[in-house]
């Protein structure tokens, strides 16, 4: 059990905690700092611990999960009671790779089946990005059987989509997509990836989006910090770069705020320096 927990200032004044109820706000609070929170932000959570410690009704409780879960603050695995929060690790950064090995160990512990743990892996691969693979031990093979998951549940989300038709007819495609100058524009400003881009998906969820309410203009800052949160963290051009059609999709990662740390250098314990065989000026024969 820890004895505190650190809240970021902007917690207060981000958007997406303007945007919920104070019910919601004080769950957020409560999953931060309480004592069922670990260093990686993904611990199990029965509703009735929550109904304890806060004296609130389990509706209540329920209200406030869904609600922080619709807003992308936290991912919840409803059967199991697993809770993570998204950028809990963005706050709280893995500072060597000791903490690093503790972290992989926690991820351990989270069941196999839980839909939170794919999520949770791609949060803990960016979390020790600056950290050597050979100072993890091994431990980091955790994380691959789930990296590729967590794109295939969210694509079986947009399959649920309400925004897309139905009837007993399929859809005919026409022959040539059209996109809005809106999304050009965005699109273009999209990091690029390694392997494909489906761009028409990406547009469904794109429109999707705007539908729900979003606009045009958070969409495109989303995507400008997730640009520079992936030059930052140097995974442009690979395999790590979200979908745009994931990113655009259900989850809403475009309302995520991705702070990018810049890469800490691993010192080596006992390490000797090597000296400086440069010649001072004046000492040239």
């Amino acid at each position: 059990m820890r004895d505190y927990g650190k809240v970021h200032t902007s917690f207060w004044i981000s958007d997406d905690m303007r945007r919920v109820s104070d019910d919601a706000r004080l769950l957020a609070l409560y999953l931060l700092t309480g004592q069922h929170t670990n260093m990686i932000g993904c611990f199990r959570l029965p509703d009735g611990y929550v109904s304890e410690d806060l004296g609130w009704g389990f509706e209540r409780v329920s209200k406030g999960f869904d609600e922080l879960c619709a807003n992308g603050f936290i991912a919840r695995d409803s059967d199991a009671k697993w809770v993570l929060i998204r950028n809990f690790m963005v706050w709280n950064s893995i500072d060597n790779p000791n903490q690093g090995i503790s972290a992989l160990r926690l991820f351990t512990q989270v069941p196999d089946k839980s839909c939170v743990k794919p999520v949770l892996a791609r949060v803990i691969a960016s979390a020790l990005t600056h950290i050597e693979a050979s100072k993890l031990k091994g431990c980091e093979r955790v994380l691959k059987p789930f990296l590729n998951q967590e794109q295939e549940q969210e694509q079986e989300q947009e399959q649920e989509d309400p925004s897309a038709p139905t009837g007993g007819k399929p859809e005919k495609k026409p022959k040539a997509q059209k996109y809005s100058d809106e999304f050009e524009a965005v699109w273009a400003e999209y990091p690029k990836r390694a392997g494909g881009a489906d761009k028409a998906g990406a547009f469904k969820s794109w429109n999707a989006r705007l539908q729900e309410g979003f606009t045009v203009e958070e969409i495109r800052e989303g995507v400008l910090r997730y640009a520079k949160y992936v030059s930052a963290s140097g995974k442009a051009g690979t395999e790590f770069v979200k979908q745009a059609k994931t990113f655009f999709g259900p989850s809403r990662h475009f309302n995520e705020e991705w702070i990018a740390h810049p890469a800490k250098p691993v010192q080596e314990l006992g390490g000797v320096s090597k000296p400086d065989k440069a010649i001072p000026g004046g000492f040239v024969g």
